[in-house]
Formats: structure tokens, sequence, C-alpha cells
């Protein structure tokens, strides 16, 4: 039988999480809501997903629903809608809490969960708490699923969503310079992205080792490496990336 999901919210999160489904193996049958109808009939015509008349035909014809509003528009969203026990809603807008949801979508199941954008090519980290099999087994197509034990510490992880959009301004920053030094844009590009690329590579192949080992060994006295880190350190660019985690945290806990 076909899994049914709904989306109550189509900006672009919920775009990147139908192209992610639909390009997964045994994709879901998607049902839209109706806000944004221009966002939704594109998406329909793509990928052949469907729109709903109203809320209420989202949430009675769906086994699971995404609610992908913004934060502000998520609880009311949800509310007066007939959520079924058996039912499961995940929230992907940011700083929304377990008890609010429940409060306007009991009976079902309330999960939070983070992916980004790169859900669209199931590479998304997506966070989640609760832990919960059917959010869990839909969530994966998007790429891999890390469950957080607590609200606490999941509420800390979706800073991670802003940490990713930060990893594109330190490549925008980047680029501009390998252009000015006589690099031509896409060969610039392309040594970039290979860059984080093969970075992130080799931490996930080496787990026991720390960055900071990792570090260690490339930054050899008296080299290049270790010349641009000293700088980096000196001016503050690298504790300024715990700061901004901090602020994002504090943003989250304020909405």
């Amino acid at each position: 039988m076909t899994l049914r999901v709904g989306i109550i919210g189509v900006g672009h999160l919920a775009s990147y999480i139908v192209e992610g489904l639909c390009a997964a193996n045994n994709s879901p049958d998607i049902l839209l809501s109706p806000r944004n109808a221009e966002r939704a009939s594109a998406l329909s015509e793509r990928f052949g997903v469907r729109t709903a008349n109203d809320n209420q035909t989202v949430v009675s014809q769906s086994d699971i629903v995404i609610l992908a509003t913004r934060p502000p528009q998520a609880l009311n969203a949800a509310a007066d809608l007939p959520w079924r026990a058996e039912q499961t809603l995940i929230c992907v807008a940011a700083g929304i809490s377990c008890a609010g949801l429940s409060a306007v979508a009991s009976p079902a199941r309330i999960v939070r969960a983070m992916p980004v954008s790169c859900a669209a090519i199931g590479e998304s980290p997506t966070s989640l708490y609760p832990d919960d099999a059917n959010a869990r087994c839909l969530l994966t197509r998007l790429g891999p699923v890390i469950a957080l034990p607590n609200e606490p510490s999941f509420q800390a992880a979706s800073v991670i969503g802003a940490y990713y959009a930060w990893i594109y301004a330190l490549v925008a920053e980047t680029m501009p310079w390998l252009k000015a030094s006589g690099i031509p844009n896409a060969a610039g590009r392309s040594l970039v992205l290979q860059a984080i690329r093969g970075a992130t590579g080799m931490m996930l192949a080496h787990p026991d080792d720390s960055p900071a080992d990792m570090i260690r060994e490339l930054a050899t006295p008296g080299g290049i490496s270790e010349c641009g880190l000293e700088l980096l350190e000196q001016r503050g660019a690298l504790s300024a990336w715990r700061d901004a985690c901090q602020v994002s945290l504090a943003r989250l806990q304020n909405q």
C-alpha cells in the first residue's frame, strides 16, 4: 500500500522535500495544501503530486503530514484539522515545541524534524525528535536521520540548519579571491566544493579521529595551512562560528 504524505505549507523547504521524496525509491503519494498555488502547481507539473482544496483534505487523506509553514503561522495552520490517533505530524518549522503542536494537533503523534535544502538530492542531515519509526522511514529518503534524546538537544541541533547556510557564505567569500588570482570561475568553484567534499569524506571515513587531530596533521609548522589558521584565529574568525551558533539558538528559543 502506497504511503500517503500531506504537506501543509508549500514554500522553499517543502519544494526540496517533495523533490527528494519523488526521487527516492518507492516514492509516496503526495498531497499539497492549496496555499502558494503557483508553487504547488509547478510541483504538480514537475513531479505529478496532487493539490488539495483545503488543509482539512490534506489531513484527512494522509498517513503522515509534514507541517512546513513559516514558524509564526505553524500552530494556526495545524489547528482545527481532523487529526487522527494513527497519524504522524512532522513539523519542520523551526522553534515550534512539541507541547504547542500537541495542543492543536492531538491525537496525532507529534514529531519535530529539521531537514535542509539538500533533501532534494537525498543528502540532508535531518535531526529528529522524538525518534519515531514512521517519521524515520520517510525522512531517511531525504538523507541520514539523526535522532536526538530530548527536545532541548533537538533545538540545539536545529542550528545546523543555519550552519548549513553559512557554508554557502564561506564558498561565496572564497571564490572571488580565486577569480582575482586568475582562476576561471568553473575551476575555482570545483576546487572549493571538492575541498569541502573531500574534508567531509575524510571525517566520515575516520570517525575516531577528532577534527583537531586532523587539523594538526595538515597544519604543519611553517606551512601555509598553519599560517592561514593563525590569521583566522587572531581575527576571531573561527570562534565567531560558535558565537553565531549561540545567537541562532537564542533566536530559536525566543520565537
